[in-house]
């Protein structure tokens, strides 16, 4: 699927937070059914279920389409018309999608409304252009954009709060599949569902949002109530992967987290593993650490981001690379060849060479992510709010020494080993 920087995707667990809100949105959707039996759109009345379908997705179009007129660049909501996504075979999909769906959109379209920018289409086997639509002045007559009030939404934990996925194909995507209810999977989700509870009602904040909102790097609202998160495993296998998303941090560069987040009030401090996969890896092969810096391949601190992802996506790889991974040839010097450097890097670290190739990385991304389950939710019964972040938490900076020692004893319980690193970045002044 391809993206566009401006562009915010639908978000179907937006709800309407207000007494207020609510009476628009009803009030909205009484307008639409009674638009469709004037028209002749619809023969017959909809049943109650029905209708109640039918109210669920003018919520949820309503929502996105007020926090899409709150965001200053002006993009266009991207919104799912395809039929293999809205009645998903696996069970998997939201309640808000289907012909109730669709049918709200056709709706908003045919009162003038919204308007349809485009409809989506393919354009290939493998890559799909997706249908566009924006408010039409005429909306402000039936919702609060003017100003759009974002503040009356609010976003649901999402039903899903663990998912398992195939993996990934040629263009990047893995399907979701369904699963079997199991003690594990209880469990697993049972984690995610008291981490949720403890962040909804923790005090985070985003600066900057009184003239408006923007968009992250995930075409997804930057805003304080998208803390809901869910653990995404990988592979078809529950050993593989396991990482967080959902979080409105996680689509946000790097140096505006710092300037924007606050957390209980304070700016935030960035505590994270350094070399974490490799040193895992170390780990798994019963060597010894070696010394300094990981990355430092050539031994003079040069192409340390290509060594770095050469090595992180050979850990990765399920077989020998056979072409350069994105991002990582610029990072070497000119008519470097990449059998030289991957023959370079297993010398380097010979101790671990035997173990590139053999799809570790995604075994290694569980105990990762094992990991900040486990700190997350030791921090929170100290009441400590720590926003995860990969290999890394994001705390409030009177918590990052906190966090760190949690981070240590973390590694330290999962490996036997003492051999983390631990780095903490705070904000600069």
């Amino acid at each position: 699927m391809t993206q566009s920087p401006n562009i915010m995707w639908f978000d179907p667990l937006l709800r309407a937070k207000t007494n207020e809100l609510v009476r628009a949105v009803q009030c909205l959707r009484d307008a639409l059914l009674l638009h469709e039996t004037d028209s002749g759109a619809r023969k017959r009345a909809r049943k109650e279920a029905d209708k109640a379908k039918f109210g669920l997705a003018v919520e949820a179009l309503a929502c996105n389409l007020i926090l899409l007129s709150a965001i200053e660049s002006g993009p266009k909501l991207a919104v799912p018309r395809s039929h293999g996504f809205l009645w998903r075979g696996d069970g998997s999909a939201n309640p808000v999608y289907g012909q109730h769906f669709l049918s709200a959109i056709d709706g908003l379209a045919s009162l003038g409304l919204i308007e349809e920018e485009r409809r989506g289409y393919r354009l290939s086997a493998r890559m799909r252009v997706p249908s566009l639509v924006r408010p039409s002045t005429a909306l402000a007559q039936h919702l609060p954009l003017a100003p759009p009030d974002w503040r009356s939404v609010k976003q649901i934990d999402d039903r899903a709060l663990i998912i398992l996925k195939e993996g990934k194909d040629d263009d990047g995507r893995a399907a979701t599949i369904a699963f079997r209810e199991t003690a594990n999977t209880r469990q697993l989700a049972g984690q995610m569902r008291r981490i949720n509870e403890f962040l909804r009602s923790a005090d985070i904040e985003v600066t900057g949002q009184n003239t408006g909102l923007s968009l992250g790097k995930d075409g997804q609202v930057i805003a304080p109530y998208r803390r809901s998160l869910r653990r995404i495993f990988n592979n078809a296998n529950w050993r593989h992967g396991g990482r967080l998303a959902g979080g409105f941090w996680m689509g946000m560069e790097r140096a505006e987290r710092f300037e924007r987040i606050r957390i209980d009030g304070e700016r935030i401090a960035d505590v994270d593993y350094r070399q974490l996969f490799p040193r895992l890896a170390y780990v798994r092969a019963g060597q010894p650490q070696p010394e300094g810096d990981i990355y430092n391949v050539a031994g003079d601190g040069s192409g340390r981001d290509g060594w770095k992802r050469l090595m992180n996506a050979m850990l990765f790889a399920d077989g020998p690379l056979r072409n350069w991974p994105e991002g990582t040839l610029q990072h070497f010097p000119s008519g470097t060849k990449l059998r030289d450097a991957i023959e370079m890097l297993a010398t380097r670290h010979a101790p671990i060479a035997d173990l590139f190739g053999t799809g570790l990385g995604f075994q290694l991304m569980r105990i990762e992510s094992d990991m900040l389950i486990g700190i997350i939710t030791h921090l929170a019964s100290l009441g400590v709010t720590a926003l995860p972040l990969h290999d890394a938490v994001l705390v409030a900076e009177s918590k990052a020494h906190v966090a760190a020692d949690a981070m240590q004893a973390a590694f330290s319980m999962w490996t036997g080993s003492s051999c983390a690193i631990v780095s903490i970045e705070f904000c600069p002044r």
